[in-house]
């Protein structure tokens, strides 16, 4: 049942899940179809609660989608599920609903807000070759679960909450536009012919550009534009152009031309895995652990040894400010 109560004398809220009753006791982010609150269980433990109101003309929510996704990873091994936050509780939608409501675990900030705090809006390299095997190992773990992210970009990566054991682990978050993509029988499914553009322009991936179904591959083609958005300062080629088109283009030069991107020898390793994934078909599987020996490559050749402190650890860093 799906109760939202609001006290007048107090102004506080609470939702009321199929376990316990939560209580907001902070904001965290709001929108304008939605809001995300640090919550407190009637049985114990601090959570974020992500409400969704019902947008016009739609039939449902995409909290459905993060439902699924997550109640299919509660039921892999915890080994199998280390970059994704643990489903606490959640509301049933029902016709009648104006808003739904999801209950997780409660983490830190994304790499996008953090990186923002930097004056040149980039991480360290030990801190952003680590960020992107944490996250190449996150979209492993959606895959393997059957889902493909197709919004992958800073913005939906978070680090654990400050002060416990997981601070440093990066999550991989915001699933409102997942899609099942594999079978009962672990085959993927059959593709669509045409698909509308979903996702972030920036980050989007040349397939969704040309409105096809995307496949795993596209998932880590938008991967590797988050990984040179998080460490060269001179950002994505097309970082400030805002015709669609005109992004395409530039994309498929830069997959044509990897050194585009990635201008440096020392990182040439990166533009093998371009090669690799633009040889890649709709139904093929990804060699994630190839893709991971490759940033550590780079890393390495860069006297990098992916260990603390990060970035976001560091008092003194190359930031702006960090308090704000």
């Amino acid at each position: 049942m799906h109760t939202t109560s609001i006290s007048s004398e107090a102004s506080v809220q609470s939702f009321q899940g199929a376990t316990q009753e939560f209580l907001v006791v902070a904001d965290i982010a709001s929108g304008g179809y939605g809001a995300v609150y640090k919550v407190r269980g009637s049985k114990g433990g601090v959570f974020a609660l992500k409400l969704e109101k019902r947008a016009p003309k739609r039939d449902h929510y995409k909290l459905q989608m993060e439902v699924r996704v997550l109640q299919a990873a509660a039921k892999s091994k915890p080994e199998e599920r280390q970059h994704l936050p643990t489903l606490i509780d959640h509301s049933e939608p029902h016709s009648s609903s104006s808003s739904m409501f999801i209950v997780m675990t409660l983490l830190g900030k994304s790499l996008g807000d953090i990186k923002r705090a930097y004056r040149k809006r980039i991480f360290s390299p030990n801190t952003a070759y680590y960020c992107a095997i944490q996250s190449i190992d996150a979209i492993k773990e959606m895959h393997d679960l059957g889902f493909l992210h197709r919004d992958i970009k800073p913005a939906n990566f978070v680090i654990g909450a400050p002060g416990t054991k997981d601070a440093n682990t990066v999550y991989v978050v915001d699933y409102g536009i997942a899609r099942k993509i594999l079978d009962a029988k672990g085959s993927m499914l059959t593709p669509r012919r045409k698909i509308k553009f979903k996702g972030t322009v920036r980050f989007a991936p040349v397939t969704m550009h040309k409105m096809e179904e995307l496949g795993r591959k596209d998932d880590c083609e938008s991967w590797i534009y988050m990984v040179v958005d998080m460490v060269n300062e001179n950002r994505l080629p097309w970082h400030m152009v805002t015709d669609v088109d005109e992004v395409e283009r530039m994309k498929r030069k830069a997959i044509a031309e990897p050194r585009t991107l990635f201008k440096s020898s020392e990182e040439s390793e990166f533009c093998e895995v371009i090669t690799y994934l633009n040889g890649l078909h709709y139904v093929d599987k990804i060699d994630y652990h190839w893709i991971r020996e490759m940033v550590r490559r780079v890393a390495k050749r860069r006297n990098c040894n992916l260990r603390e402190p990060y970035d976001w650890q560091k008092k003194n860093s190359h930031s702006r400010t960090m308090s704000r």
